[in-house]
């Protein structure tokens, strides 16, 4: 093999360590990123929301939501279209059979959550595009 040769070996191997050293990290360095992204000022939350983790506040709740919801459609849809108590009940109503690997006790945290920061009493927040890329089922 010509030096040429083994250095593009060497370039390949050592792009895909840091490939596989991104998408290593561990939970506590993904939600560690997470929680210093939300506890940016509001007002830094409504300008940027280029980040699930600036759109949703902290709080009990939170990390369910942000791990479950997008297991179906987009979970920045979660926080569009600020709806009532009654509209939160309705849809947990009808998520129940398809969160079946979802306790009752974690529907109801996480329901709890997006009716305390998602409902009708408070402004929409401004989502990035391409966090919604994925589309909204309409709910």
């Amino acid at each position: 093999m010509s030096i040429t040769e083994r250095g593009k070996v060497l370039a390949i191997v050592i792009a895909g360590g840091c490939l596989l050293a991104a998408c290593g990290k561990s939970t506590s360095e993904r939600d560690s990123a997470a929680q210093a992204a939300a506890s940016q000022p509001q007002t830094e939350r409504q300008a940027g929301q280029s980040s699930l983790a600036s759109i949703f506040p902290p709080g009990p709740g939170r990390e369910l939501v942000l791990n479950t919801c997008g297991s179906c459609h987009s979970t920045a849809c979660a926080a569009r279209g600020q709806r009532t108590a009654e509209r939160w009940d309705s849809i947990k109503k009808d998520h129940k059979d398809k969160l079946t690997g979802s306790s009752s006790e974690d529907l109801d945290v996480m329901f709890s959550y997006l009716k305390a920061n998602f409902n009708d009493t408070k402004p929409e927040p401004q989502i990035a595009a391409e966090l919604l890329q994925q589309g909204c089922t309409p709910f």
